[in-house]
């Protein structure tokens, strides 16, 4: 993202304010009290903008890696501070879905993680999940080593709630990502991934083309 901003993705512009800020606001009306900051780049700048999170009406706890963990090994690494079902979402989305619904669902399942998915006109480059009628997941992985589909093949938009024991399923001494290693090895093992499909209201603006494109159409 050099060529629009040297800071980290979480200070990226968005309406005249940091994408992070959205985030925090749009947790915050959802009923969330804390949230967790998953750090690597330039933590410090993230910390010196956002301080306690007290102007966004949340309480900010910062987990900053010594090196990169992906995205599911900065979430183990939270460690014993992980005390109940966790809504993760990545840094680089715009969202405004209905996010207690996500919960209720989640609760209502009993599921080990349930993904937000939506459909998409970029499966060539996105996490891609196999959907049943009643909402189970069968599959989720990239196109390119997709089996014939079970079911409705739909994008994961890089949210979803996780109960505390799916992460161990990422290692504690190397890098490991939810969609492409902890849900596959979940689903190997026999755990049940449900989905909650949405039409809008997640969107990925973490390249400069999607970037680009959003503050256009969204000017």
């Amino acid at each position: 993202m050099r060529s629009f901003t040297h800071e980290p993705k979480a200070l990226l512009p968005v309406h005249g304010r940091p994408l992070l800020a959205h985030q925090l606001e749009w947790l915050q009306k959802a009923g969330f009290e804390e949230v967790f900051l998953c750090l690597g780049y330039r933590a410090d700048r993230v910390r010196e903008v956002f301080k306690d999170g007290s102007e966004y009406g949340v309480s900010l706890i910062y987990q900053v890696e010594e090196s990169p963990r992906g995205t599911a090994g900065a979430v183990r690494d939270l460690g014993s501070a992980i005390t109940g079902d966790l809504l993760v979402l990545y840094g680089d989305l715009i969202v405004d879905f209905d996010a207690r619904s996500l919960m209720r669902r989640h609760a209502e399942t009993g599921a080990a993680a349930t993904l937000v998915v939506r459909p998409t006109d970029h499966p060539e480059d996105s996490d891609l999940a196999d959907v049943d009628d009643d909402g189970k997941i069968s599959w989720i992985g990239r196109l390119n080593n997709a089996p014939e589909s079970a079911g409705e093949r739909l994008g994961c938009c890089a949210v979803w709630v996780v109960r505390p024991a799916l992460t161990e399923y990422a290692p504690l001494h190397a890098p490991s990502d939810f969609a492409r290693d902890v849900f596959p090895k979940a689903l190997a093992s026999g755990e049940r991934l449900e989905a909650h499909r949405i039409e809008s209201g997640a969107r990925d603006i973490g390249t400069p083309e999607r970037y680009a494109r959003y503050c256009e159409e969204s000017a």
